[in-house]
């Protein structure tokens, strides 16, 4: 969101035009900031950026009403499940690299909190306002919450829509004024590579970021590779140190990415280009050439423990290599959240002298569901910003976290792929399909 509220000028101006919103708007608005809690500044402010950038409106003064009220319902209707932005945002600038393959609850956590905690002191909890017991009332469900009940229309037939299973009883959140929310919220990392503006720009201070996407955004198309501004929230001093790299946003985040590099000077807008950028000592230690892979792994796999064990992971890393093999259409894998896979192939000349054209000369990469269909990984944008699809031979920049796979009884390096990147002076363009057969990867 701009720093600035243009609707507050136009206040300011009404000795030129007398003109105010819209009451349909006024009234879409505010039921949205009581909804969620939300300042209805911040509101209008989400809602004159929308316009602004989805209708080239700078002056909603020059609409019609109707029109107007059709906006603002889209703005409020596209938010229903979530908030704008809340305040104490803060403007970081870069380019995403990639998506997570799975979603998780973000809430899930708070509700396990939400049980222990009324199990303890139940009255405490229920009247410090920020949680809710469901009690049964004329055949309907009645929220107790801050000595105060809220009213359902949900007949006691069934559990409460809202409820959270603690025994026999069912808790719920509820916000800061007053009204029941869901218990879950589903959230999808989408890695970042930047910094806040004024890091990014004065100190060249980048650095790797999780950014929490959330509700619809988890099956939003994002941009990979293309210099961006967003708006996020950082997160507090006394954050675990495992969560310090999360960047949080609420849903209807991804309408509001603004993809620009001007927040860089003209002279070194090129050094923005993946090619540099994912490459360079400067704004990256995680590049990776494809013949030290397997190094890297074995200096920084992790383990861990599973409910089966120890588990591994091995290091975040961007790569480049020329695509020989890809398979496009995809295959059916029950371990990947959307339940496809897809794959490709990368080599390079130093991987070549090393394997001689054996087993090791390529490196298979795996592709989610997610970064299939969020990150277009198999395509590129021609000058003009149309997209076409890259053929085998292409150069392509990679992100993603590096494993090893067993073949003929031996260990090579793997990479499960999070995004990819090219452009159009090192892609070829696809002209009739490609090998999508599963079995060249054997």
């Amino acid at each position: 969101m701009s720093d600035e509220n243009p609707f507050k000028q136009m206040k300011d101006n009404d000795e030129n035009d007398e003109r105010t919103l819209p009451e349909g708007v006024v009234n879409r608005l505010q039921k949205q900031a009581e909804r969620t809690g939300e300042d209805y500044e911040k509101v209008i402010e989400f809602f004159s950026d929308y316009i602004k950038t989805h209708y080239e409106c700078s002056d909603w003064r020059d609409e019609d009403d109707d029109l107007l009220e059709d906006w603002a319902e889209q703005v409020t209707t596209k938010l229903r499940s979530g908030t704008t932005s809340s305040g104490n945002t803060t403007t970081f600038v870069g380019e995403f690299v990639g998506v997570h393959a799975s979603t998780g609850d973000r809430r899930a956590g708070l509700a396990r909190w939400l049980v222990r905690e009324y199990q303890k002191d139940p009255d405490g909890l229920i009247s410090g306002g920020r949680a809710g017991h469901y009690v049964k009332n004329d055949g309907k469900w009645v929220i107790n919450s801050a000595g105060k009940e809220i009213e359902t229309d949900e007949s006691v037939d069934s559990p409460p829509s809202l409820g959270i299973p603690c025994g026999n009883d069912y808790l719920c959140f509820v916000s800061k004024n007053g009204n029941p929310y869901p218990p879950s919220q589903m959230g999808r990392y989408a890695w970042f590579l930047g910094n806040e503006q004024e890091e990014f720009v004065e100190n060249s201070n980048i650095e790797l970021w999780r950014v929490d996407l959330q509700g619809a955004d988890v099956n939003r198309s994002i941009n990979v590779g293309v210099p961006c501004m967003i708006n996020v929230r950082v997160p507090g001093e006394n954050t675990n140190e495992n969560y310090k790299d999360i960047l949080d946003t609420n849903e209807g985040f991804v309408d509001s990415i603004n993809y620009s590099n001007e927040f860089v000077d003209e002279s070194v807008r090129p050094l923005l280009n993946p090619f540099r950028y994912w490459v360079s000592d400067i704004f990256s230690d995680m590049y990776c050439p494809l013949e030290e892979l397997a190094d890297n792994y074995n200096a920084n796999v992790r383990t861990f423990d599973t409910a089966d064990g120890k588990g591994r992971a091995g290091p975040l890393v961007f790569t480049k290599g020329q695509v020989t093999r890809m398979s496009t259409e995809g295959r059916e894998w029950e371990n990947d959240e959307g339940g496809m896979t897809y794959s490709m192939a990368l080599s390079s000349s130093a991987l070549e002298d090393i394997y001689g054209g054996g087993p090791g000369s390529e490196v298979f990469c795996n592709i989610s569901s997610a970064c299939h269909d969020l990150t277009h990984p198999f395509s590129f944008e021609d000058e003009e910003g149309e997209r076409w699809q890259y053929a085998e031979k292409s150069t392509v920049m990679v992100y993603g976290r590096i494993g090893m796979r067993s073949r003929n009884g031996t260990l090579y390096p793997s990479i499960n792929v999070m995004g990819v990147f090219t452009e159009p002076r090192r892609a070829r363009r696809r002209q009739n399909g490609g090998d999508t057969n599963m079995g060249q990867f054997n």
